[in-house]
C-alpha cells in the first residue's frame, strides 16, 4: 500500500488576541489536514478583568473554563491551547482538547478516598469528612469531539496492531498533554493525546490515567486509526480499573502509564467506526 499524496509539513508560530504564544504544526494526509497547538498552561485567575467583565463575550481563557465548567476546582495544570485537530476535506472534524474533556467530569460522583483519610481523621478528633462536591480524580471518559460530515457505526473490524509495530518512517509525532494533577500529592491524573503519521497511516492514542496511591490505577484510553485511501476511521474505546490491593505492587512504583496499564483488567471494551461522508 502506497500513498499518492505528497505529505506536506508546516510549522509556525504564533500570539493570539489575549496575549497566548502557541507553536503550531501541521501535515498534509491524504484528504486530511493534521494539526496540533501548543501553548502555556491556563492562569488561576482572569487575566483581562476589564474587558471579561464587559461580558460581551470577549473572555480571557480562564473565563471561559468557569462559564463552561460546572467543576469547583480546576486540575493543577491545564494546557487549553494544546489541541489536537484532524479536518477531512470533506469537513469532517476530529479534535482533542482539554476543555471538552472536563466538561465530562462528574459533578456527582462519589469521591474516593485517600488512603491518609481515616489516619487524618484519627488524629483529629473533632474533625468531620469533608465531602467533595464532585469528581477530584478529573476521571474523563473523553473520547474526542466530533462534527461535520461523520457517521458513528458499530464495528467488529479491529486496529491492526502487527501493522503498528513495522519500522516506518514517522512523517509526524507529537505527544500533548492536556491537563494533569497531582492530586494533593496522592497520586497523578492526566489527560494526554499522541497522534503518528506513517506513510500509509494515522494513528491516535488518546489516554487518561490515574492512580490514587493505596486506592485504585484506573484508564481510559481511545485509539483512532485511519489506513490511507479508506473512507473511515476505527476508534476503540478501552477501560480499565483495578483496586490498589488487588494489584501486585505498591501504586506508589506505578509512575509509567505504559508499565501499568497493561497489568489493568479490562472493564469496558467498544470498538466503531467513524464513517466519513464523502458524497454529502
Amino acid at each position: 500500500m502506497s500513498s499518492h499524496f505528497p505529505n506536506l509539513l508546516t510549522e509556525h508560530n504564533q500570539i493570539d488576541s489575549r496575549g497566548y504564544t502557541s507553536n503550531s504544526k501541521s501535515i498534509e494526509f491524504g484528504p486530511w489536514h493534521i494539526s496540533f497547538d501548543v501553548s502555556c498552561i491556563l492562569p488561576s485567575m482572569c487575566s483581562t478583568k476589564i474587558v471579561c467583565e464587559r461580558n460581551d463575550d470577549q473572555f480571557c481563557q480562564f473565563c471561559i473554563y468557569s462559564r463552561e465548567l460546572s467543576i469547583p476546582h480546576f486540575p493543577d495544570m491545564i494546557f487549553p491551547k494544546n489541541i489536537l485537530i484532524l479536518q477531512h476535506t470533506n469537513g469532517a472534524k476530529i479534535e482533542f482538547n482539554p476543555l471538552d474533556a472536563l466538561k465530562r467530569v462528574s459533578v456527582r460522583t462519589e469521591a474516593i478516598e485517600v488512603s491518609c483519610a481515616e489516619e487524618w481523621l484519627e488524629s483529629r478528633p473533632g474533625a468531620t469528612k469533608k465531602k467533595q462536591p464532585f469528581d477530584w480524580t478529573f476521571s474523563t471518559d473523553y473520547k474526542g469531539t466530533l462534527s461535520g460530515n461523520l457517521t458513528v457505526q458499530d464495528s467488529e473490524e479491529t486496529i491492526d496492531f502487527e501493522l503498528l509495530k513495522k519500522k516506518e518512517q514517522i512523517l509526524f509525532y507529537h505527544d500533548l498533554t492536556l491537563f494533569e494533577d497531582e492530586l494533593h500529592d496522592h497520586g497523578i491524573s492526566k489527560l494526554s493525546v499522541k497522534i503518528r503519521v506513517m506513510p500509509t497511516y494515522w494513528y491516535v492514542l488518546l489516554r487518561y490515567f490515574l492512580r490514587v496511591d493505596d486506592v485504585l490505577v484506573r484508564s481510559f484510553e481511545t485509539r483512532m486509526f485511519h489506513i490511507i485511501n479508506t473512507d473511515y476511521v476505527l476508534r476503540e474505546f478501552t477501560a480499565k480499573e483495578a483496586r490498589a490491593q488487588d494489584l501486585n505492587m505498591p501504586t506508589t512504583h506505578m509512575k509509567d502509564a505504559d508499565d501499568v496499564i497493561p497489568y489493568l483488567p479490562v472493564k469496558e471494551k467498544v470498538t466503531d467506526k467513524l464513517v466519513v461522508n464523502i458524497n454529502n
